[in-house]
C-alpha cells in the first residue's frame, strides 16, 4: 500500500508547482499593481524568496521526523488530543481553501466563457474530475500533474505573443513606487504562491534522499517565482497605470487581444488551459483534506474521505454569491494561510528543537 504513495523528486517538483500556479494567476498582476504598481515584479521576486525560506524550514522539520506526515507530527509534538485538534483545524482551512477555489473558477468561467451554465453545474464537474483523480494513489496524481504541466508551457508562449504592443515605459524607472510599496506588493504576491505547504503532507512518500527533497522543492518554487514574475512584467508591459486600475483580470485581456487567422477566440483556448490549473490545484487540496481527515478519524482508507471533503467544499462554494462576496472570503482565507502555512510550522519546528524530539521520536 505505501509503495502505491511514493513518489520520486521529479513527481515532487510538478506536485508542488501544480499546487501553487491555480486560480489566482489570471488576478495575480491586478493585485500586486495596487500597491507596487510598475515594480509589482519585485515583489513577485521577493515573495518567492519568502517562500523559499519557509521551505527550507519545512524541510528542516519535517527531515527530524522522516517516516511521518505533517498530521503525524502534529500529534508527536502537541500530544495527542492537541495534535488532533490541530488536524482537525488544518482540514476545516483546506476545505474552505478548496470552496474558495471552486466558488472563484465558477465564477470567472461563467464570465469568460460559460455565462448562460448555471454555475453549480460547473462546481459539480470540477468536484467530480477532483473525486476522480485524488481517489486513487498519490502516484497517479503525480503522474496526472506532470502530464498537465504540458499547459503551462502553451499557457506561456500564448502569453508571450502578446508581447508584440509591449510598452516597456511602464515599468521605468524600476524602483519608482518606493520601497514601501514593494513590501505592501509581497502580500497579495505570496498568497498566490500557497500551496507548497503540501511538501509536509507527503513527504514521508519521497523516494530520494533529503538533499534531493529539498533540491526538488527548491526549483519548483524557483520555476514558479519566475513563472508568476513573467506574467506579470507582461502585464505591465501591456497596461498602463491607470488601465489596470480597471482590468481585474489582466492575464485575459492581453489575451483576448490576440488574433490568429487558425484561432478566431485564443482567450477560450486560454481559459481552457487555465482550468486544468484550476484541477490540479484543487485535487492538490483535495489531497491534504482527505489525508487529514483520514489521521484525524483513524482510518485506514482515504477514498471515502475524498468523497467527504469534495462534497463539502462543492456544497460550501454553492453558497458564495457575487464577486465581492467571494473577494472577501478569498482574503480571510488567505490570511488564514499565513498562520497555517508560516506561524504553525516555525513554531512546530521550535518545539522540536528545543525538546530535541529527532528520529527517535518514529518510536513513540
Amino acid at each position: 500500500m505505501r509503495n502505491k504513495k511514493e513518489i520520486t523528486k521529479f513527481q515532487l517538483a510538478f506536485v508542488i508547482i501544480q499546487a501553487q500556479i491555480g486560480v489566482g494567476v489570471i488576478s495575480l498582476p491586478y493585485e500586486i499593481s495596487r500597491y507596487a504598481k510598475g515594480d509589482s515584479w519585485i515583489s513577485v521576486l521577493l515573495a518567492g524568496l519568502i517562500v523559499q525560506g519557509i521551505i527550507v524550514l519545512m524541510w528542516i522539520l519535517m527531515n527530524r521526523f522522516p517516516s511521518r506526515n505533517f498530521f503525524e507530527v502534529l500529534q508527536i509534538l502537541l500530544g495527542k488530543f492537541l495534535g488532533k485538534i490541530a488536524a482537525l483545524f488544518y482540514c476545516i482551512y483546506f476545505i474552505l481553501l478548496g470552496s474558495t477555489a471552486l466558488a472563484t473558477y465558477g465564477y470567472i468561467l461563467q464570465i469568460w466563457m460559460l455565462p448562460l451554465t448555471p454555475t453549480w453545474i460547473l462546481l459539480l464537474l470540477m468536484a467530480l474530475v477532483g473525486i476522480y483523480t485524488v481517489k486513487e494513489d498519490l502516484r497517479i496524481m503525480a503522474r496526472f500533474f506532470v502530464l498537465a504541466s504540458v499547459v503551462l508551457i502553451v499557457f506561456l508562449a500564448l502569453s508571450a505573443f502578446a508581447l508584440k504592443n509591449a510598452n516597456f515605459t511602464n515599468i521605468l524607472p524600476i524602483g519608482s513606487s518606493g520601497f514601501s510599496s514593494i513590501i505592501q506588493g509581497i502580500k497579495p504576491a505570496f498568497y498566490s504562491f500557497l500551496g507548497f505547504e503540501i511538501l509536509m503532507i507527503i513527504f514521508p512518500f519521497i523516494q530520494s534522499s533529503r538533499g534531493g527533497i529539498l533540491k526538488a522543492a527548491s526549483i519548483a518554487n524557483l520555476f514558479v517565482t519566475l513563472f508568476y514574475t513573467f506574467l506579470v512584467l507582461i502585464s505591465l508591459l501591456l497596461f498602463s497605470q491607470k488601465e489596470m486600475k480597471l482590468t481585474p483580470d489582466p492575464i485575459f485581456y492581453s489575451i483576448k487581444s490576440i488574433s490568429f487567422k487558425i484561432i478566431e477566440r485564443p482567450d477560450l483556448l486560454f481559459t481552457s488551459m487555465w482550468i486544468v490549473l484550476v484541477a490540479t490545484t484543487f485535487m492538490n487540496i483535495l489531497y491534504c483534506a482527505s489525508s487529514g481527515l483520514t489521521f484525524v478519524m483513524n482510518a485506514k482508507e482515504t477514498k471515502k474521505f475524498v468523497f467527504v471533503s469534495a462534497t463539502a467544499c462543492f456544497l460550501i462554494s454553492v453558497i458564495f454569491k457575487g464577486k465581492f462576496e467571494i473577494a472577501s472570503i478569498a482574503k480571510i482565507i488567505s490570511q488564514l494561510g499565513i498562520i497555517f502555512v508560516i506561524i504553525i510550522p516555525i513554531c512546530l519546528l521550535l518545539i522540536s528543537l528545543i525538546f530535541t524530539k529527532k528520529r527517535g521520536a518514529d518510536s513513540q
